[in-house]
């Protein structure tokens, strides 16, 4: 078990050492300018390790997405409430939360932007994303005793509208508060439909 807790920890270190070396070239060549050689020589690192880390250099900007994943689902898991609007709420705004405050990801949300809104979007992000939505679904409809069938659109219409909002403010370059009004805004506006629970979502009657 330490050998295995070693190993994590150092994969771990290594995976930072590399978003650090990547997140300060981006900000000082930009983004287009920065090579993957120029990433491992400020990790001090090899090419060999940086692509066991990341498929590629564009993965580096989508590196959060499953460790902002794993606390979507955990605060899924702890929220009391027995309404899966609730739960599905509280878990993307965990992630809103985490994006608005994480510096990195500040800096270079208009390089993610820019590929994004032109349609390069990473295989690996399609498939972490698939995979956050999956498994929240799983969560919140295991919490609440819901079919996950009712779950799922709740959870599609959240993630869709705060990813569309953040793309969009991140391409404005708008401040961080901004950003954060702006997807909040959106997450509570996709799950209107679905009702309203604790006064979390304006807009809708009462459940």
């Amino acid at each position: 078990m330490a050998t295995m807790n070693h190993y994590a920890a150092r994969k771990s270190r290594t995976r930072n050492a590399i978003r650090t070396s990547a997140a300060r070239l981006f900000a000082d060549r930009g983004y287009a300018r920065t090579t993957v050689a120029q990433i491992v020589a400020g990790a001090n690192v090899s090419e060999r390790t940086f692509f066991v880390h990341f498929a590629s250099k564009e993965d580096l900007l989508f590196a959060h997405v499953h460790e902002f994943a794993e606390v979507a689902w955990a605060v899924a898991d702890s929220t009391p409430s027995p309404h899966p609007v609730d739960r599905v709420r509280a878990a993307v705004a965990a992630l809103v939360d985490a994006a608005c405050t994480d510096e990195a990801l500040r800096d270079q949300a208009s390089a993610r932007a820019a590929l994004s809104l032109n349609g390069l979007i990473p295989a690996s992000l399609a498939r972490q994303l698939v995979e956050l939505a999956s498994e929240l679904t799983l969560r919140v409809a295991r919490g609440t005793a819901s079919p996950a069938a009712d779950v799922a659109p709740m959870v599609g219409a959240a993630i869709g509208a705060v990813e569309a909002a953040g793309l969009v403010g991140a391409d404005e370059a708008v401040d961080s508060h901004e950003l954060h009004r702006r997807m909040m805004d959106a997450l509570d506006a996709s799950l209107v439909g679905f009702g309203r629970t604790r006064g979390h979502i304006t807009g809708a009657a009462p459940v």
